[in-house]
């Protein structure tokens, strides 16, 4: 069984808070668990909603944080003065193509479009062998089961195969989560076009 290495991950989630106050709770419960395997955090870069809770979660215990955040948003998502590391980027496609090289998975916690857009970008990537890191979503109170769902039905309907379902990784739990994506199966997809050609 696989037993990968994850010393940096990746999270996309929201700058906003949510309607509930589980999704920030989620947050900090992972960014405790980075704390406790040692873990960095490549994130956003933002110090507001989501994205604010779990960087200052691993911040408070000691931990790592390398935040990643176009310069036309370092303003309007309140960029974390904070932080271990942060990079101001010219744009979004060089903030996701930084965050992705420095780190061994991703995570996705509950946000909107930009969050979205992310986790199915590096979800591709690795569909088209481009990497092979473990791509996740923390499922709280059930947020991703209609996206999980849609990728199903996408599969019943012949447009995506059936064994790139392994490349999403699902749990409501943070540590459970973590020990998913370090077993995770991935499959061995010869590379069809390099990141640049994305």
């Amino acid at each position: 069984m696989t037993s990968r290495s994850l010393k940096h991950l990746c999270v996309f989630c929201g700058s906003s808070s949510g309607t509930r106050p589980q999704y920030a709770q989620a947050a900090r419960r992972l960014g405790r668990v980075f704390l406790s395997e040692g873990i960095g955090l490549v994130y956003g870069g933002a110090s507001v909603g989501v994205m604010g809770q779990i960087a200052d979660t691993v911040l408070a215990g000691g931990g790592k944080v390398i935040g990643v955040i176009p310069r036309g948003l370092a303003h309007k998502e309140v960029a974390h003065a904070g932080l271990t590391d942060l990079r101001i980027v010219d744009s979004m496609h060089e903030r996701k193509a930084l965050m992705a090289e420095l780190v061994d998975g991703f995570i996705a916690l509950p946000g909107g479009l930009g969050t979205f857009e992310e986790f199915f970008e590096v979800l591709t990537w690795c569909q088209l062998g481009i990497h092979r890191k473990p791509c996740a979503l923390l499922n709280t109170e059930g947020y991703y089961d209609k996206l999980v769902g849609l990728i199903d039905h996408a599969i019943d309907e012949g447009f995506v195969r059936s064994e790139h379902r392994s490349m999403v990784v699902v749990d409501h739990d943070p540590q459970t989560l973590i020990e998913k994506m370090r077993s995770a199966e991935l499959p061995h997809v010869r590379t069809w076009i390099t990141r640049q050609q994305t």
